[in-house]
């Protein structure tokens, strides 16, 4: 039996807003974006992600449409605080710059499906790097917002101004590296991965401090999240579902909206797990159909109002299709 292709992965919206910052909506970007059927406001909901392949196909679209090959680097030194959310709530929170990258490591998922931090510790030196593992070919832009977004978070929150030792970075070298001086670090392109070589000692610097009750909060935050990422759109579509059939409000529209997506992010989201919305409204009222019919003193048409049906033949007519017999037939078989 051939095995199911693999959900491609997603990176979080709001890693596009540093640099909607540096370059604007550019017409080219917005192209991008309307080919993937993101719209504007699409990058204001912190739920939105978006495919991995179309993310590279912006900011590639952004270098082209700017002509600004360094995008990648200026909205990277740009990064403001809060901008990574959950993951940077809990890693500026750790004690060192050790612990804070352990930290990210746990939780980039929630912003970067791709990616895969780890740090790598052998006499006095360290590699803080950051893998993809999709296969996905990585735009120049990517891989400098990468690097110049782990030293911004390193200066700004363990006050660590030291030069790195070495900077990798995936792509290849470009005819004119100038942009990276501010680095003052030893280059090395065509690297299998991004990030940087530091002095060992420089893990050991301490964060700001943090009430120890905010760190705790905000890890319990990004664990909920993990959580709630790792169980699936369907799922979250059920619980939706179900708390909206009684007063009949179970459209798409008003369901991603509760979910904070849009509906185009939605249909998407639950196509990459092999359903869509409809599916999930039917199995949800026949599951409930049935569970409710198992008691005796509950009419079909009370029935047919809390599953969202505007009358109890509407209900007739979906229960004949989902199990081959009428609502009434069913309760006799269960009570035979």
């Amino acid at each position: 039996m051939a095995l199911a292709p693999l959900r491609e992965r997603r990176k979080a919206a709001r890693l596009l807003w540093p640099f909607l910052r540096v370059a604007g909506a550019t017409p080219a970007a917005a192209e991008a974006l309307a080919r993937e059927g993101i719209a504007p406001c699409d990058l204001a909901r912190p739920d939105t992600r978006i495919p991995h392949r179309a993310v590279m196909s912006i900011l590639d679209a952004w270098i082209a449409g700017t002509g600004d090959e360094a995008i990648g680097l200026r909205a990277g030194q740009g990064v403001e605080p809060g901008d990574l959310e959950v993951v940077e709530y809990a890693a500026r929170s750790c004690a060192t710059l050790r612990e804070a990258i352990h930290c990210a490591a746990r939780y980039v998922h929630l912003v970067d499906e791709a990616a895969e931090i780890s740090l790598l510790e052998h006499e006095d030196r360290a590699l803080w790097r950051v893998r993809v593992d999709d296969g996905v070919p990585q735009s120049r832009a990517s891989n400098d917002f990468v690097v110049a977004c782990a030293a911004r978070f390193a200066r700004r929150y363990a006050r660590a101004t030291e030069a790195p030792l070495e900077v990798h970075l995936m792509h290849e070298a470009p005819a004119d590296t100038s942009a990276y001086a501010a680095f003052g670090a030893k280059l090395r392109f065509a690297m299998p991965h991004n990030g940087f070589v530091v002095a060992r000692a420089v893990l050991d610097r301490p964060l700001l401090p943090v009430h120890a009750a905010m760190r705790e909060a905000f890890e319990a935050y990004a664990r909920e999240q993990s959580e709630r990422l790792a169980c699936g759109v369907r799922q979250r579509v059920r619980e939706a579902v179900i708390g909206r059939l009684p007063s009949g409000e179970t459209s798409m529209e008003s369901v991603a909206s509760a979910l904070g997506v849009s509906v185009a992010t939605l249909r998407r989201r639950l196509h990459d797990e092999g359903t869509t919305f409809t599916a999930v409204v039917d199995d949800v009222r026949r599951e409930l159909a049935e569970r409710h019919l198992s008691h005796p003193r509950r009419s079909i048409g009370e029935i047919a109002a809390l599953l969202g049906f505007a009358h109890a033949p509407a209900f007739h007519k979906a229960f004949r299709r989902w199990t081959g017999a009428t609502p009434a037939e069913r309760r006799a078989q269960m009570w035979s």
